[in-house]
């Protein structure tokens, strides 16, 4: 409940009477802020205020808490009827989520209850994020050198390095840079109701063919491991001398589909459905599975020219096609989409930079940097006919997207004649 507690200034009660200068009857501070010429511009996106709660005050709680000797579970509503209950009931909601009031027909997020009313002071800013800072630079240190120092675990500590370590260090040292002194409360307060709706509007957008996409995938490794991964790897994922030598270029696209292990699909499939949702939302549907076959390609070429001789597996190409194509997308509308989009996207490009050279003994960084320019690439082709969130497709784009499926579903049908080959007699 961050937004709760930035205005507690160290008073137990402070914020408990904030929220009654700020929600007056009758008033909702954030509809002068809010983006009505956007698609997520809307008070739908909102939670209602359920049927039972209506004419009440009250919170949703956010982790199993015990309020007056009762015990609430995550996602319960607790009601009362007056403004002087409600008062009184405060103090034991630190975990809500969302707030009701009589008055307003939709639940209030936490982040939206109280609006800045003041400027953020830099030094204190930063001193607020610099331990956080210096926890993040040691747990990444020590998680590296354990890599280092025990080959067994290497892969293991990597990953935990990243998510625990360099994931928040980056990201905090992205918001020790920001001169978060020069915006003025206005400033603060459109740029939190922006984020908000956002976040909101991008998690109902229709993610159908998205998960469809990914259920392939999963077929695929499930295939793999039927015949076994090394072999099937070998049978058609991208081994350098069976394209140069051989003329199986078909290996460019069917290496995209396949992954090497179960972590290894795990993550990118959960870096492809993050990144998937927020294209398709943006710009459109169509342009997800061109833009994902396409800087396969390109990951696969550079891999093949530039990379090591050994085998390489994985849709990270694509991925990072995926987010160097994204990144264009928050330029081409800097103005309108929310300020921590492209910097989370910056911060992931950071991170798997870093993560790609502290693990280069089993990291294709050729295929990754091949697929992140190819996604450069044809976000600046694509940009002069882009449309934020358009409520149709473009003739050429749907082209394209049928084309695309097209050679992923050839790519498919050729992996299963591979594979069917590797245990028929």
């Amino acid at each position: 409940m961050a937004a709760m507690e930035g205005q507690q200034s160290g008073a137990s009660g402070q914020w408990e009477i904030e929220w009654l200068r700020h929600w007056p009857e009758g008033t909702v501070w954030f509809r002068r802020y809010l983006p009505t010429d956007l698609p997520w511009g809307k008070e739908s996106f909102l939670d209602p205020v359920p049927e039972n709660a209506v004419g009440c005050y009250g919170a949703k709680v956010g982790a199993e808490t015990r309020i007056d000797g009762v015990r609430y579970e995550s996602g319960q509503v607790v009601v009362v009827d007056s403004q002087a209950d409600f008062r009184r009931l405060l103090p034991g909601l630190d975990s809500a989520t969302e707030f009701l009031f009589p008055w307003y027909e939709k639940m209030v997020p936490a982040s939206l209850l109280l609006p800045h009313r003041e400027t953020i002071g830099l030094a204190e800013y930063r001193r607020g994020i610099t331990s956080k800072l210096l926890r993040a630079f040691v747990l990444a240190v020590g998680l590296v050198a354990l890599a280092f120092a025990v080959p067994s675990l290497m892969i293991i500590a990597l990953i935990a390095a990243v998510m625990y370590g360099l994931h928040p260090l980056v990201e905090l040292g992205m918001a020790w840079t920001r001169r978060v002194d020069r915006l003025t409360v206005e400033d603060l307060n459109r740029r939190a109701v922006n984020f908000e709706f956002f976040r909101r509007w991008i998690q109902t957008r229709p993610a159908r063919w998205l998960k469809v996409g990914l259920g392939v995938l999963v077929a695929v490794f499930v295939a793999q491991l039927a015949v076994g991964t090394m072999p099937s790897i070998v049978a058609a994922a991208l081994v350098k001398e069976r394209v140069l030598a051989d003329g199986e270029w078909w290996r460019l696209v069917t290496t995209g589909l396949m992954h090497g292990n179960v972590i290894h699909i795990l993550f990118n499939g959960m870096a492809l459905y993050s990144l998937g949702r927020v294209l398709v939302a943006l710009v459109s549907p169509a342009l997800l599975s061109f833009v994902f076959v396409a800087t396969v390609v390109t990951g696969s070429l550079a891999s093949l020219w530039l990379g090591p001789g050994v085998p390489s597996v994985g849709a990270s190409g694509g991925i990072l096609g995926c987010l160097g194509f994204l990144l264009v997308v928050t330029v081409k509308f800097g103005k309108e989409l929310p300020g921590y989009l492209r910097a989370s996207l910056i911060q992931a490009t950071i991170v798997v930079a870093i993560f790609g050279a502290l693990g280069s003994q089993f990291i294709d960084n050729a295929g990754h940097a091949g697929g992140f320019l190819g996604g450069l690439v044809l976000g600046a082709l694509f940009s002069p006919w882009m449309r934020l969130a358009p409520s149709s497709t473009r003739p050429l784009f749907r082209l394209l997207s049928w084309g695309s499926i097209a050679v992923l579903l050839g790519g498919v049908g050729k992996i299963g004649m591979e594979l069917a080959q590797l245990v028929l007699p």
